[in-house]
C-alpha cells in the first residue's frame, strides 16, 4: 500500500470515529437539550426552589408577567400554605408534555389537577402560569 493509500485510509477511519462518537453523546444527552428537556429543567427547578424556600430561584423560572411587581414577597407569603415534601414528590414524579410552538403546558403527578402553561422565550423556557399550584 502506497503512503498516500495509508495517509487517506487513517482519515477515513478518523472520520468514522468521530462520527460514532458523536452520533454517542448527542444519544447520551450530551448535546442541545430538547424543548421538553428545557421544560422540565424550567419546572424541576421552579418545584425543588419552592421547597427549599429560594423565592429568588423560583421567581427565575417566571415570566416577566408572572413575576409581577413583588414576586419574591408575594412567593414567601405563598410558601406557608405548600408542603416542601409535596413540592418536592412532584419535582420527582413523572410530568406529562405538551409542546405547541412556542408555549407548553406540563401536568404534574400531585396535587391532582396541577398543571403550568410556560412560554418559550428566546432560547429558555419560562412558566407563566399555574405557578401558584
Amino acid at each position: 500500500m502506497s503512503r498516500t493509500a495509508i495517509g487517506t485510509s487513517k482519515v477515513l477511519a478518523t472520520i468514522v470515529v468521530l462520527a460514532l462518537l458523536t452520533a454517542g453523546l448527542t444519544g447520551c444527552g450530551v448535546g442541545r437539550p430538547s424543548s421538553k428537556e428545557k421544560i422540565s429543567k424550567t419546572t424541576v427547578t421552579y418545584l425543588r426552589a419552592l421547597a427549599d424556600g429560594d423565592t429568588a430561584t423560583a421567581c427565575e423560572q417566571l415570566t416577566r408577567a408572572a413575576k409581577g411587581s413583588a414576586c419574591e414577597v408575594s412567593m414567601k407569603e405563598r410558601l406557608s400554605g405548600l408542603e416542601s415534601d409535596a413540592l418536592k414528590s412532584a419535582a420527582d414524579d413523572s410530568m406529562v408534555f405538551e409542546v405547541h410552538g412556542a408555549t407548553a403546558t406540563v401536568a404534574l403527578s400531585e396535587p391532582e389537577g396541577a398543571r403550568f402553561v410556560l412560554k418559550r422565550i428566546g432560547g429558555d423556557w419560562r412558566i407563566d402560569s399555574g405557578y401558584t399550584l
